[in-house]
């Protein structure tokens, strides 16, 4: 008599599907909140290192034009014309230009920068919006400008006579005053120097510090 084919299928019980499912549930539980906290902090890294070159941009192109040169937001920064918003963020946008009221150099000393795009002036860079879940904060004095304006010196200019020039930058995001590991915060501060030179803060203790003017995240 033939031996009897036999046929088994294989598979998972009801019992070792729903342990599977709880240890993924656990490993998600446990991965998902890590992962989430070192997308946040690569965003406000890149964030605040693009303000910061925007700076150096800034300063550098001052000194080697022997020109003004104005950093400031802008909403249509991806225009064939861009220009600054009076009334916008830097979470829109901004440029870099040199900011002459007169023929820049060797042709005269450039004149008094305007803040604006105008006929003697060249945009040297621009760039798009900040990560929507960044907020940026600037100093500025009430009734002037969102402007960081360099002198053909390198150094930073008055806004206006009597306005001492804009030193500070903050962007916070969603988790505010957070210690993300080792003292550094989520948040960062980034502050001009009386030379022009940019310098970012990272931990909380300057973050969070009295010497920060904007207060914080």
């Amino acid at each position: 008599m033939a031996a009897m084919n036999s046929k088994y299928c294989n598979g998972f019980t009801l019992i070792e599907l729903m342990m599977t499912l709880m240890v993924a549930g656990i490993v998600l539980g446990i991965g998902m909140p890590a992962f989430s906290q070192f997308i946040a902090t690569n965003q406000m890294a890149a964030a605040v290192n693009d303000i910061n070159s925007a700076l150096h941009l800034a300063r550098t192109e001052a000194v080697k034009r022997r020109a003004n040169v104005t950093l400031c937001p802008s909403t249509n920064w991806n225009s064939a014309a861009p220009s600054c918003a009076n009334a916008g963020s830097f979470e829109d946008g901004w440029i870099v230009f040199v900011d002459c009221t007169v023929a820049p150099p060797p042709a005269s000393t450039c004149g008094a920068p305007n803040y604006v795009v105008d006929a003697f002036d060249t945009v040297v860079n621009v760039h798009g919006p900040m990560n929507d879940a960044i907020a940026a904060n600037f100093s500025t004095n009430p009734g002037t400008p969102m402007y960081v304006a360099y002198s053909a010196t390198g150094f930073p200019r008055q806004i206006a006579v009597g306005q001492l020039p804009k030193t500070d930058f903050q962007l916070c995001d969603h988790r505010g005053n957070h210690d993300v590991g080792g003292g550094i915060a989520a948040g960062r501060w980034l502050r001009i120097g009386p030379t022009g030179r940019p310098r970012i803060y990272r931990h909380v203790v300057d973050v969070q510090s009295g010497t920060n003017p904007l207060g914080g995240c």
